[in-house]
């Protein structure tokens, strides 16, 4: 049955020429190039699948995880112009990223108090081009030479950068608005040292830590904790992108394929992370191992399981990414998964005494729940599981968030747009 063709997809037609597609995922004639080029509807929409396309940019998207030139056109071929044939994104998830791109607690809007801290940032930066984190009051003045630019080392001694509570990448975004305004070399040297520590920093299955050099210890798991590696991936896929404030010459064509095959490698990671129990897909934990990919304990409370919290950035993320239809299971996988174990007419009060409260317009998650199953649970610093949250010591109980209700805006979007259907309304 032929595929009713969608009116907004981009067609050339250049039948002399040929598409050199680098992978040998496609190797498509002008002609045949032409059948993969229009999109598709689907339910009303353009299919997940969809093809377009794009001539916007020099820098190859292989969203299959292949070399970063696949898919590329040759210049000389289309007159200079480059190509990619690449699926259409489905959700503008921004509503749930756009948390891990403010910089906010740097910027003033003064461009001469901006510089000022962006330089004395720079003097604070590690010799590998990390950032340590919680540095905002060693960042009024500059390093002194002396004092320590990170309480955390490794076994030899090294000074270690991490991604933990928003550092490293909030650095680079304020640094990357301050050189669009000032052009100034030294900050432009800082982001570039900067992204060579995103880059060195990736393991080669795809995942990055929380920490590098290794710390040895539960820091040197990949980490999705506090929305680690989704930060750095929504980083990677902005300077690819030249998005906002990377849409200067801070970084050239070369980083950013760099970037673009690490973001591959990082899609790649998540989607074999994913937690499967007899054969559906679930959400993920919150760090997993960076070779067997399976869900690691980190603090003595933080056992291996499923974390709604961590897994609602995930999908967002994987949303506002080509679909591809590994990266479409995926995402639908775990929309599915908090759609089946949502707790609707409840709501959870951290403060206590009584944590969970009837609510008719509440929705909530348990922020743990077992690998195996979905049975959810609480631990303490024992390293003990316990499904009664009154069991647990008084310092955890009030100083951790054991539920939440992130996920109900990440339903909402899915089902708003399309992309997921509910199985039931959420509650109001």
């Amino acid at each position: 049955m032929k595929k009713k063709m969608c009116p907004t997809a981009k067609m050339i037609a250049l039948s002399s020429l040929a598409i050199t597609v680098t992978s040998g995922l496609l190797s498509p004639s002008w002609a045949a190039a032409q059948e993969m080029v229009p999109a598709t509807y689907d339910s009303g929409r353009e299919s997940a699948t969809a093809y377009e396309l794009t001539t916007d940019s020099a820098v190859g998207r292989d969203v299959y995880g292949g070399d970063v030139n696949s898919g590329v056109l040759d210049r000389e071929q289309l007159f200079g112009l480059s190509a990619v044939a690449k699926p259409t994104a489905v959700v503008n998830t921004d509503s749930l990223l756009n948390k891990m791109r403010d910089f906010s607690k740097f910027s003033t809007g003064n461009t001469s108090k901006d510089t000022t801290l962006a330089l004395n940032i720079v003097s604070w930066q590690l010799p590998h081009g990390g950032f340590f984190k919680a540095m905002e009051k060693n960042y009024k003045s500059k390093w002194d030479g002396k004092t320590a630019r990170s309480t955390w080392k490794s076994k030899d001694g090294v000074e270690l950068g991490t991604f933990d509570n928003e550092a490293t990448t909030t650095e680079i975004r304020f640094l990357a608005d301050v050189y669009k305004k000032t052009k100034n070399k030294d900050i432009k040297n800082s982001v570039q040292k900067a992204i060579d520590f995103v880059l060195t920093s990736q393991y080669s299955s795809g995942g990055w830590p929380q920490v590098y050099p290794k710390r040895g210890n539960y820091s040197d798991a990949v980490t999705y904790n506090d929305d680690a590696m989704v930060r750095v991936m929504v980083l990677a896929d902005d300077i690819v992108n030249k998005k906002q404030p990377f849409d200067s010459d801070i970084l050239d064509n070369a980083y950013r394929s760099r970037l673009q095959q690490a973001l591959n490698k990082g899609i790649q990671y998540t989607i074999k992370s994913q937690i499967v129990n007899n054969g559906t897909p679930t959400i993920w934990g919150a760090q997993h191992d960076p070779v067997t990919y399976v869900s690691v304990a980190a603090r003595a409370f933080e056992l291996p399981s499923k974390t709604t919290t961590e897994s609602v950035g995930i999908t967002a993320f994987l949303m506002s990414q080509p679909q591809t239809a590994e990266v479409k299971k995926a995402a639908q996988s775990a929309l599915k998964w908090f759609d089946a174990n949502r707790i609707d007419g409840i709501k959870y009060n951290r403060q206590g005494p009584e944590f969970f409260q009837k609510d008719a317009s509440s929705v909530m998650w348990y922020r743990f729940y077992n690998v195996e199953d979905n049975k959810y649970f609480f631990s303490d610093r024992d390293g003990k599981k316990y499904t009664d949250i009154m069991k647990i010591s008084e310092e955890r109980r009030l100083g951790y968030a054991w539920a939440g209700s992130q996920a109900k805006s990440l339903l909402k979007l899915a089902s708003d747009s399309g992309y997921y259907k509910l199985s039931k309304p959420l509650p109001q």
